[in-house]
């Protein structure tokens, strides 16, 4: 399973690249749900309907990532990738995990716990520094902060739908597929009610990188999606945001954003994280 969530892991902070590289970040995000709800489809029609237990739970997490990519939208307009990423993974996971111990009764044991913790001291520790050095603002911050409680709520959501949507892999595919596009669904008129008229030509602007942009997001989030029907919600929600490396290497490398001392101790952090994961 590691493999295939490191996958994920990297596919999330790619889609995430391609919103912050755009000009328009909230087009760049509608466009990004929009070729992801086509992927969906093609996905929905390939795979076994999932149950009917996990449809209220479909419903649930396509108006919620609705509400999320929203918030995705806004959040890279005053912020580097490499700041803002970071701020908006690194509590949910601990997040996720209250919430999972709460209404699933599903605690971690000590050693998985000791590795949620220390990946959100990472997470958070990358994206303060940027914050003390100027690199995002005090409005941004606190949606960032908000957008890491949407992105708990949701993890715990399909994780629990998932489970319920059927006893294999494919079932598992089948939830992300009918919940991505449910969410493309919902977010066309949303987006249409904000920019009017002159959303028409930005649908279709740059297809390719969107459409690559709309298949990692769906490939990086469904394999992390059935890994939650394999491996406690909180601790996947945890390993996931190792992303937030690939985002920094990503915003670094290719985007011209600065790595200071601070951010290189967090990326430690949140491997040392990774390794009590494995451990546990």
């Amino acid at each position: 399973m590691s493999t295939f969530v490191w996958a994920a892991v990297l596919l999330h902070a790619l889609w995430n690249s391609v919103v912050k590289s755009a000009g328009d970040k909230f087009m760049s995000s509608a466009r990004v749900a929009l070729w992801t709800g086509v992927v969906a489809v093609f996905v929905s029609l390939a795979t076994p309907a999932p149950l009917a237990a996990s449809l209220p739970y479909v419903i649930a997490s396509a108006l919620i990532h609705v509400l999320y990519f929203l918030l995705v939208g806004r959040l890279y307009r005053n912020a580097d990738l490499s700041v803002a990423y970071p701020l908006m993974r690194g509590l949910a996971p601990l997040v996720a995990s209250g919430i999972a111990a709460v209404t699933l009764h599903e605690v971690p044991g000590a050693v998985a716990l000791v590795g949620v913790l220390a990946l959100v001291a990472g997470v958070a520790t990358m994206g303060l520094s940027g914050l003390a050095h100027g690199r995002i603002d005090r409005v941004t911050l606190v949606l960032a902060l908000f957008n890491s409680v949407i992105i708990a709520t949701y993890s715990v959501v399909d994780g629990e739908g998932a489970r319920l949507a059927g006893p294999d892999a494919l079932h598992a595919f089948a939830y992300n597929a009918w919940s991505d596009g449910l969410t493309a669904a919902l977010y066309l008129p949303v987006v249409l009610a904000l920019r009017g008229k002159s959303a028409g030509p930005e649908f279709v602007r740059d297809p390719l990188r969107s459409a690559f942009a709309g298949l990692a997001a769906f490939g990086g989030y469904a394999i992390v999606v059935w890994a939650m029907t394999q491996a406690p919600i909180g601790a996947v929600a945890a390993l996931r945001e190792c992303s937030v490396v690939f985002a920094a290497i990503i915003g670094v490398a290719f985007l011209g954003e600065p790595f200071r001392g601070a951010r290189a101790g967090a990326a430690l952090l949140i491997v040392g994280g990774v390794i009590a994961l494995r451990l546990a």
